[in-house]
């Protein structure tokens, strides 16, 4: 098996797709259009802020047709943006070419400036070309590229959220008090960050604003508001309930989908300046009764637990134990 590498202008490359000297029909391959008009806006939108895009590998076969096997997506997606085959996303922010600055979102290739488009089209491409090699080699390869650990939604949040939210989430996350309700396989997911973008999601519920379903759909939109409505006087109360909840309790067994629930209740006891030692003691309760607590299982006799009303039925159940404080 031999390869060499090489770099191709998008404009290139585009040319010879449309006249087949690249195949994307190969066998490693997923089909065409997989991904979400989100997922091909932003592969354009790193072309535009000089993100180095994953090269693109092909199969050189005796009939001198490059065929992909590790790229088809990024490939196709490039292509069809620059034949005005779809609109970015309307979410995308302006970008700076030379010290100008340009609006890209909802538009089609077509309706961008020139130096917009130049810099798309001029973009290099690094092409891996792979010859003389068996159905083994390609596979092995395959296997070996994709062989990472996809990311979960909870560690994919992570890259959407702005330096001072992310900086909110993880010291709040990173609290030794997780320690004692996690185990080390959640903490190593990063379950604990979800839980606490979901208590801020209940602390910011009101009469105005509901962040009570705990879809990714839902955490994402949260994360995006927050963002704008960060108020860190809440962030400084629900430290504190996590250190008196660290101080009051030695071990606790609760499922993580009440947690939320059960530190949104900790954090309005600070707030409203509660008994916080009888408050423990109803957590402790709460924790070694569980399995016989029959009003608490109902609440998940629908199925689901992010769907709203799974999540607004837990949250009452949590504020109607503080309002007994």
């Amino acid at each position: 098996m031999e390869f060499n590498n090489k770099k191709q202008l998008v404009k290139t490359f585009a040319k010879d797709m449309g006249k087949g000297r690249y195949s994307t029909k190969h066998k490693c391959q997923r089909k065409e259009d997989q991904w979400s008009k989100e997922q091909k806006s932003l592969l354009i939108d790193s072309m535009l802020r000089n993100y180095p895009l994953d090269p693109i590998r092909v199969e050189l076969k005796e009939d001198e047709k490059k065929y992909i096997f590790d790229g088809v997506q990024r490939a196709t997606t490039v292509c069809r943006f620059i034949e005005d085959g779809y609109k970015l996303s309307k979410t995308l922010k302006p970008v700076v070419i030379d010290g100008e600055q340009y609006e890209i979102a909802g538009k089609k290739y077509s309706e961008l400036d020139e130096a917009v488009k130049d810099k798309i089209s001029d973009y290099e491409l690094i092409i891996y070309i792979f010859s003389g090699c068996t159905d083994e080699d390609i596979r092995e390869m395959f296997r070996r590229q994709n062989n990472g650990k996809p990311l979960s939604n909870t560690q994919k949040r992570t890259a959407i959220e702005s330096d001072t939210v992310s900086e909110i989430i993880f010291s709040l996350a990173d609290h030794q008090f997780f320690e004692k309700i996690m185990s080390p396989a959640q903490i190593r997911k990063d379950v604990n960050r979800d839980m606490i973008r979901e208590t801020l999601m209940l602390i910011n519920t009101n009469e105005y604003q509901d962040f009570t379903s705990f879809r990714t759909k839902d955490i994402n939109d949260f994360i995006a508001w927050y963002d704008q409505n960060i108020i860190q006087a809440d962030v400084d109360l629900l430290r504190g309930a996590l250190d008196k909840l660290d101080e009051s309790i030695e071990e606790l067994k609760i499922k993580p989908t009440s947690i939320p629930m059960m530190l949104y209740a900790a954090y309005q006891c600070v707030k409203e300046n509660k008994d916080f030692a009888t408050f423990a003691l109803m957590v402790s309760d709460f924790s070694n009764n569980y399995d016989s607590n029959e009003k608490y299982a109902a609440i998940f006799a629908g199925g689901g637990t992010a769907s709203s009303e799974s999540v607004n039925k837990r949250f009452q159940y949590w504020k109607s134990l503080v309002n007994k404080i």
